[in-house]
């Protein structure tokens, strides 16, 4: 037998932590003490386009190993999910799962969900306390969609892509998610003022929209290392310091007042 095969289990588990869900499945064949081990590793993901459009047969293979997680009392401190939400079954797979991660104590989530056409985002994702990476596509957020408190506070990456969005509601969740680092803001028709300017950890930068979908984005983050922005009315406060900037794009954009930017 190989020495790595010898290894204590939790060690290799940890070797499968690093791989993705499919490449950790391959290496079941490698020897017999192989054979189990990517079934206990402390991360799972699950990607749609895995299954080959076969959405029953990956909704299924999801619930499957949350429950096997769970009966057994194993260790998940990664869950990563990538799924379209085209129907009722889908929402109401998503709206279980959530709970579940919660209760299992995961610690870091990372969720990509889409939508063909604009509907309500289910009010469960923002419950998700473990949340820290956020990618939506096609949805409506309103206030009934957040509810009275956002309690995905360690969100550290934040997608928007043809976002139904008020103003409102977006700086709610900004204002309560500080740790956000990106911040991509694309085609959300609806959202007519960004103010980022509490994101103290806000590293990179993203908003582009059509050009009849004009929007006033007042920024001014030292942190910041990265600003791209296409078709929008720019606001750099006065004082406002960009001593880590490292990229800027301004791409159909009017300045405010560029005096202002500094360092």
């Amino acid at each position: 037998m190989d020495m790595i095969s010898e290894l204590p289990k939790h060690i290799l588990q940890r070797i499968l932590y690093f791989l993705s869900q499919k490449e950790a499945v391959r290496t079941s064949v490698l020897s017999k003490s192989w054979g189990n081990i990517w079934c206990t590793r402390p991360n799972l993901d699950f990607l749609f386009n895995n299954f080959r459009d076969n959405k029953q047969e990956f909704l299924n293979t999801v619930e499957k190993n949350l429950q096997r997680y769970c009966d057994q009392r194993m260790c998940l401190e990664e869950f990563s999910l990538r799924i379209i939400l085209d129907n009722h079954e889908s929402v109401s797979f998503l709206e279980k799962w959530i709970p579940t991660l919660k209760n299992m104590g995961v610690k870091k989530f990372r969720l990509s969900i889409y939508w063909k056409y604009s509907r309500q985002l289910p009010s469960v994702v923002f419950e998700a306390e473990s949340l820290q990476d956020l990618h939506m596509e096609g949805f409506t957020l309103d206030q009934t969609t957040i509810g009275r408190n956002v309690l995905s506070k360690h969100l550290k990456r934040l997608l928007l892509v043809k976002v139904e969005i008020e103003d409102g509601v977006f700086q709610k969740i900004i204002s309560s998610c500080p740790l956000i680092e990106i911040l991509l803001v694309k085609s959300c028709k609806t959202l007519r003022n960004i103010k980022v300017n509490n994101l103290l950890r806000l590293r990179k930068f993203h908003f582009s929209s059509r050009p009849d979908e004009k929007c006033s984005i007042e920024i001014h983050p030292a942190s910041l290392e990265t600003i791209n922005i296409g078709h929008a009315d720019v606001l750099f406060p006065k004082g406002a310091e960009f001593q880590n900037l490292k990229s800027l794009c301004l791409n159909h954009v009017m300045l405010t007042s560029f005096d202002n930017f500094s360092s």
